[in-house]
């Protein structure tokens, strides 16, 4: 079974089918995920969830060099796949309703700090007088 990667996420669902259309003349199998659930509340600026542009994995190559071309992705955007470490935390801090409107880079800088501040809190309990 081939795994599908996101490799562009839109606001709105014209742009996304425009690229879709461009990716898909190309022979790129490409999927929209959440593509409804944005069309929901079209009058707000920040959907539920963002309609994520999937490809499978044996695609990337070709859907970066087209999207390249077109401008629709930049050098820094192309750096894919990402790792594991970052895919659980995206896919961890997505569930939380206040925290998945945020960039991805957000996200992970927080999800850093809140363990280092537990790493903190359970050194200082362990650091106290008379707690060993």
């Amino acid at each position: 079974m081939e795994k599908w990667i996101t490799i562009l996420t839109f606001k709105s669902a014209p742009e996304a089918h425009l690229i879709k259309t461009k990716l898909e003349s190309q022979g790129i199998r490409v999927f929209l995920k959440n593509e409804y659930t944005a069309q929901l509340a079209p009058h707000t600026t920040e959907p539920a969830s963002p309609i994520k542009m999937r490809i499978h994995e044996s695609d990337v190559d070709d859907a970066v060099k087209v999207l390249k071309e077109g401008g629709h992705l930049s050098t820094e955007q192309a750096k894919l796949p990402r790792s594991a470490l970052i895919n659980s935390i995206d896919q961890l801090t997505s569930k939380i309703p206040w925290v998945r409107k945020q960039p991805l880079q957000l996200r992970v800088i927080t999800a850093v700090a809140v363990v280092l501040v537990i790493i903190v809190v359970i050194y200082s309990l362990l650091a106290l007088p008379g707690s060993v």
